[in-house]
């Protein structure tokens, strides 16, 4: 987002491209209660980072368990995924092409079923990560033993690990002051 220059609020949006005015409306979106151009930023970051990791660690979790032929997550000695391999043979990408190509699909397949969590037309994914930072991710989610994966309740702790921060920041305020409407 800092590379689209929006860490600002942009003066005139009419004079952006299409792409940058719908980050800027995303980014708006996160406003609606008077927030700053910089809290309403650091919301949708916040958005989008969340999304991506619950995607991919739900990804894992259905790849684990066999839901998925062929991983998304988890990056061969080539530098693919089995799945963005089959792409690089099949449909002729090229391999940074692929990797961020299998992700997409793999989203689209499971958006029918999981639209809330995968649907790709939705504010939070209009950026995706760059291509180190999703092989990153996904040699952490491969780091975590395959049995932690097949838990019943591992999504729960993913959110809980993300999460850390605002709880333990929402804890504080409420033994201070107490807690506001909106802040549960």
């Amino acid at each position: 987002l800092t590379q689209t220059g929006l860490d600002d609020e942009p003066e005139d949006v009419d004079a952006l491209d299409a792409d940058i005015q719908q980050l800027v409306e995303a980014i708006e979106l996160e406003a609606v209660d008077g927030e700053t151009w910089s809290e309403a930023f650091d919301q949708y970051v916040t958005g989008v980072g969340y999304t991506i990791v619950n995607r991919l660690a739900a990804l894992r979790t259905m790849e684990v368990r066999g839901f998925i032929d062929e991983e998304v997550t988890v990056f061969k000695e080539n530098g693919l995924t089995p799945a963005a391999e089959t792409l690089v043979h099949e449909e002729f990408l090229l391999e940074d092409e692929a990797i961020l190509e299998a992700y997409h699909n793999a989203c689209d397949d499971l958006a029918e079923e999981i639209e809330i969590l995968f649907d790709r037309s939705s504010a939070y994914s209009l950026i995706d990560p760059d291509d180190d930072t999703f092989e990153d991710l996904c040699g952490m989610l491969d780091d975590v033993p395959d049995e932690v994966w097949r838990a019943d309740d591992v999504l729960g702790w993913v959110y809980e690990y993300y999460n850390v921060k605002l709880l333990d920041d929402l804890r504080r305020k409420g033994d201070r002051e107490g807690l506001d409407p909106e802040d549960v």
